[in-house]
């Protein structure tokens, strides 16, 4: 009986999906901890694009300087929110150089005043290349 062999495609796409995935986890983590530079940094040739409001924000610094415009920091310099991020499905495109994710998300946040609570939830639909 031979022994199946991987198809280098197949190989190459579960490298691409750790990596979108590991991406998408840093967004998180830099975002909870109001690092807003190294949110920027993701998107270094990418853009922050807020559905529904019709705003875009294009390279990291813009995306940096969005961020710590709108987002609220408290005593501690973070923003006292965990992001958890869910039911991740990533396609990778064909030729490989591409991928596009969905996924689910909600925020916690926990304030002096405020008991641990679900505070925005929705839906990320992300591109890579």
């Amino acid at each position: 009986m031979s022994k199946p062999t991987a198809d280098p495609g197949d190989i190459m796409d579960a490298a691409s999906v750790a990596e979108i995935t590991r991406l998408m986890m840093r967004y998180c983590e830099f975002q909870d901890a109001a690092d807003f530079d190294r949110v920027g940094e993701l998107f270094e040739h990418g853009a922050y694009i807020i559905d529904g409001v019709s705003e875009s924000y294009i390279g990291s610094r813009a995306i940096a300087a969005m961020k710590k415009k709108y987002d609220r920091t408290y005593a501690d310099g973070t923003l006292r929110t965990k992001h958890v991020t869910t039911n991740v499905v990533i396609e990778i495109d064909e030729g490989g150089d591409t991928a596009r994710a969905r996924s689910y998300f909600v925020v916690y946040q926990q304030l002096p005043d405020l008991p641990l609570q679900a505070i925005i939830a929705g839906r990320y639909h992300d591109r890579f290349v």
